[in-house]
């Protein structure tokens, strides 16, 4: 396992310098947090933030959690450090309740909006007469009397850390930390590995990624299967694999690997599965398959 303490110095020192220049910025600590085997399972961060209105500011102390793609998990405040709205009154249980739904949400539609964005200017206009009304798009997902808190937490939990996040997961493949991910048999996390591996990689995690590939169907089989380099198709070992499955998939997926094994030299027992598909129909299925074993 890779040292995670120059890890962490690597995360924080991405997220500085990317953000060094910004007004606003908030103070945070990550760490890591690992499962019994000593494995990454979650990134945890203690958060101190402005929220900043026209002309005052605050402090929101907080502490986040995400799992290994950077999808936010949970949060928690500290003791005697409860979240509060305008003049200070304290959230209720109802309102942490939506917060912690607004925070799960990461295509929330706070997110398409500055914070500028968010109030109107009701003496300018003829909304409920009010001073300060919150925008109708997001005014059932927020906190009443607690938009710029609402707005600040989801830009935290949702994009303020996510690269930086997905970066160090990356950093740490290991063949033990691709084998625990692949196991968790989530979809996101699937796509996640195959789109962020080195094609050198395939090949040392082939195990991993054709269990991926066996428990799942469809276009994550396909895209799967055009990801993988031409190189881990000499293997006989992934050829005997989609030897015995190629009949399973369709159309499209298979088109996806007969162009993949163009130039390839081919075990028996994959020639013999592509002998019993071979067709008369004009199909480009049929013409590669034909190529392949003539």
């Amino acid at each position: 396992m890779k040292n995670l303490s120059y890890l962490l110095f690597t995360i924080v020192f991405l997220w500085a310098s990317n953000t060094a220049s910004k007004e606003e910025e908030p103070f945070f600590e990550f760490e890591i947090i690992a499962d019994e085997d000593g494995l990454p399972n979650a990134y945890q961060a203690f958060i101190k933030s402005p929220v900043c209105e026209k002309d005052k500011c605050y402090e929101i102390e907080i502490i986040m959690q995400w799992d290994l793609i950077g999808r936010f998990q949970e949060y928690d405040t500290l003791t005697g450090q409860g979240l509060t709205k305008l003049d200070h009154i304290p959230f209720t249980d109802e309102d942490y309740f939506r917060l912690e739904r607004l925070l799960k949400d990461p295509h929330s539609p706070i997110g398409d909006y500055k914070k500028e964005e968010l109030i109107l200017d009701t003496r300018k206009s003829d909304i409920d007469g009010f001073t300060g009304a919150t925008i109708r798009a997001i005014n059932d997902i927020v906190v009443g009397g607690g938009v710029y808190s609402c707005y600040t937490l989801w830009q935290l939990a949702n994009q303020k850390f996510t690269d930086s996040i997905t970066k160090m997961t990356i950093d740490l493949f290991d063949k033990k930390l691709i084998n625990k991910m692949v196991n968790q048999q989530d979809l996101a996390v699937n796509y996640f590995i195959i789109n962020n591996l080195k094609p050198n990689d395939f090949l040392t995690y082939r195990d991993e990624i054709l269990q991926m590939i066996a428990s799942n169907k469809g276009y994550f089989v396909k895209k799967a299967i055009e990801k993988m380099p031409k190189e881990i198709f000499r293997d006989s070992i992934t050829q005997e694999y989609f030897a015995k499955r190629l009949n399973s998939y369709n159309y499209f997926t298979q088109v996806a690997f007969l162009k993949q094994l163009n130039a390839i030299r081919l075990t028996s027992s994959l020639k013999k599965t592509l002998l019993g598909q071979k067709e008369e129909r004009n199909t480009l299925r049929s013409n590669l398959i034909k190529n392949l074993i003539q």
